[in-house]
């Protein structure tokens, strides 16, 4: 992850450093317009990889295919920004992590000022309640559902807690 931000930066740098500058009171807008852009490019670019990655994967062998890497940051914050759409994301990334004003974020965007702060409330009210709702717990089996081995779930416990199957191999253990 930390790679492709990098590479992202690179490649701004470089655009930037190619570009015919604006005037100074455009540049600002047209520097996060450049940004965007990258950010949109490079989405484009992992969502390949990541399509490509996905077909590899299903078709390896299972001893072949590496284990996926733990994830980093909150990831309900992380979901519920991945839940949003891209120009909502945007919206959001350039008025909290860039600290741009609206009517910067309107221009990167190229739409009217009331449109980004529509954006902003649509996105901070789906966050909010995206991390506001409950965790969803694992729910108790069904009544009628079997386990693994055929059996009712509280087939065991009805067995004085022994977790044994019909079938099952269990060790003898010694009592003291």
């Amino acid at each position: 992850m930390c790679d492709d931000v990098d590479d992202g930066v690179q490649e701004v740098f470089v655009k930037v450093f190619r570009a015919a500058l604006p005037r100074e009171e455009t540049f600002l807008a047209w520097f996060y317009q450049v940004i965007l852009n990258t950010g949109r490019d490079q989405g484009r670019r992992r969502s390949s990889r990541l399509r490509l990655l996905r077909r590899l994967t299903e078709s390896a062998p299972p001893d072949v295919v590496p284990a996926p890497e733990p994830p980093s940051g909150d990831r309900r914050l992380r979901d519920a920004l991945q839940a949003l759409g891209p120009e909502f994301r945007e919206a959001v990334a350039l008025r909290f992590f860039a600290d741009l004003p609206l009517e910067e974020i309107a221009r990167c965007q190229g739409v009217p000022t009331g449109t980004v702060k529509s954006r902003l409330h649509t996105a901070l009210s789906r966050l909010r309640s995206a991390l506001t709702a409950p965790i969803a717990q694992p729910s108790p089996a069904a009544p009628g559902t079997l386990d693994a081995h055929g059996v009712p779930p509280d087939a065991a416990e009805n067995e004085g807690g022994s977790n044994a199957h019909s079938g099952d191999i269990q060790p003898e253990v010694p009592t003291p």
